[in-house]
């Protein structure tokens, strides 16, 4: 996850990821560039965002730069951990597997724009998006001008009552960003909670 919420290839003095001329380096940044998406739909205004999901908060730290305050919260305390320690020392080195048993030493690194005046603007906490109307009353959250759900859907267990809670949290004139590849497993959402997916008997 290190890797694909802070590629370095193009960095100088930074180990490279993708260690060849030919790097697909326009496959890379995805949680920023959701973060763009979400911050062109242009909500009235960008005070608070909510990401959901953050994993090691790569989209967070976008969203930071651009809005006052933002919220990420993820199932994984190692995940939260992760962009913990990105916020405070803006670098993570790590064994990137490459082969087999073959692993190098690589390290995320933030992006010159993700100062630590905008790295303070995050927030990032444990919790589980099927109870994110109890998380929102609990840490007393309030409202949000922009929402981000990114390659998580599919991975709840109640997907409707991560949506449901969505309509008591969004500002109005506020905009949400839904992005999943719908694939549907059983291993984490049970077939009978499933948005789509199956043929209607």
């Amino acid at each position: 996850y290190l890797s694909l919420h802070y590629p370095s290839p193009s960095l100088d003095g930074v180990d490279p990821i993708l260690a060849h001329s030919h790097s697909p380096e326009h496959a890379l940044r995805f949680p920023q560039r959701t973060a763009q998406i979400l911050c062109s739909l242009n909500p009235p205004k960008m005070n608070r965002a909510l990401d959901i999901g953050c994993a090691v908060g790569g989209a967070s730290f976008e969203l930071a730069t651009r809005f006052d305050e933002v919220e990420a919260f993820d199932f994984s305390e190692s995940f939260v951990n992760g962009a913990k320690h990105m916020q405070q020392n803006g670098f993570m080195s790590y064994m990137l597997k490459i082969e087999g048993d073959v692993s190098a030493k690589v390290s995320a690194i933030l992006e010159k724009k993700i100062t630590k005046e905008v790295r303070k603007r995050a927030s990032f906490f444990t919790g589980d998006a099927c109870k994110l109307e109890d998380i929102v009353q609990e840490r007393n959250l309030g409202t949000f001008d922009a929402v981000l759900l990114s390659n998580l859907l599919c991975r709840l267990s109640d997907p409707i009552a991560c949506l449901g809670a969505l309509r008591s949290i969004v500002n109005t004139g506020g905009v949400v960003l839904i992005l999943t590849p719908y694939t549907w497993l059983e291993e984490f959402t049970p077939k009978c909670n499933w948005i789509g997916g199956h043929r209607d008997k």
